[in-house]
């Protein structure tokens, strides 16, 4: 945790959802990197553990704030516990995704919160840290988008159309950042054993059956902390998920939309 009698050194990491899954594995690698952290998350305990792991295990400084993103005053809360410090990488990883048709299965409510923890409260964390580090001429943000993004998803209409806009932002932005000394990535994981598969409904489907094309959390955290490093506007963590986006491109959009249907359809008994 925090030293209070001490002068911060240490740039600082901000990380959304960091919890649990690829934001505590990206806690994990700032940490070890020298960052200070500020972890984001609703579950305290969770948070608080990560972060006495994080100081006893790399000496670096730590603090939790516990936000609902989900809701339009969570980056206010967070604001409140930056307190103005500078912010040298902001990792935007808080998100969640749901199974079931728009129309007549999706709780409305449900899906509008998607949209705001996925895009709104994004935008609103990137557009508060952002400026500071344009100004200052250094800084990285590293967004946790999804192969989601690639498509459109039937079964998920909405998450696959949040991850589509992170990553055209993010792509943006990283034209708009270039010469700025600001890098910006969208980070592109496929299926991950996570708590994200049991909160969306997709446990058991073949997406998440998929072995080929699956990732460790800490392999998808490195390989997105990497890439912010050096610059790369897009990763896609794994050389077979890899090849299968740019085949991906080549099909129909139609086409593409039924294969992300089936591969979220339900298990059969």
């Amino acid at each position: 945790m925090v030293d209070a009698s001490r002068t911060p050194t240490r740039p600082l990491a901000l990380v959304t959802g960091a919890s649990s899954g690829i934001g505590s594995e990206l806690a994990r690698v700032a940490a070890r990197d020298g960052y200070d952290l500020l972890l984001v998350a609703r579950r305290r305990d969770r948070l608080e553990a990560l972060a006495d792991e994080l100081s006893r295990d790399h000496g670096v400084d730590t603090r939790v704030a516990t936000a609902d993103l989900a809701t339009p005053n969570g980056v206010e809360e967070v604001e409140r516990a930056l307190d103005g410090a500078p912010v040298e990488v902001l990792v935007n990883n808080a998100g969640f995704g749901g199974r079931g048709r728009f129309a007549v299965e999706r709780p409305l409510a449900d899906d509008l919160a998607m949209v705001q923890l996925n895009v709104a409260s994004l935008v609103h964390l990137t557009g508060v840290v952002l400026p500071g580090m344009v100004e200052r001429r250094s800084g990285g943000i590293l967004n946790v988008a999804s192969t989601a993004g690639y498509a459109p998803g039937p079964l998920q209409a909405v998450y696959y159309a949040t991850k589509a806009f992170v990553k055209s932002f993010s792509e943006a932005l990283t034209e708009e950042c270039r010469g700025t000394g600001v890098r910006v990535t969208a980070l592109c994981p496929g299926p991950v054993d996570t708590e994200f598969a049991s909160v969306a409904g997709i446990e058991g489907t073949s997406l998440m059956r998929a072995p080929l094309i699956k990732v460790s959390a800490e392999k998808v955290a490195e390989s997105g902390w990497r890439a912010l490093r050096r610059g790369r506007a897009v990763v896609v963590p794994g050389i077979p998920l890899r090849l299968a986006m740019q085949s991906l491109r080549l099909t129909p959009r139609r086409v593409a939309a039924r294969i992300a249907e089936r591969s979220q359809a339900a298990p059969r008994s």
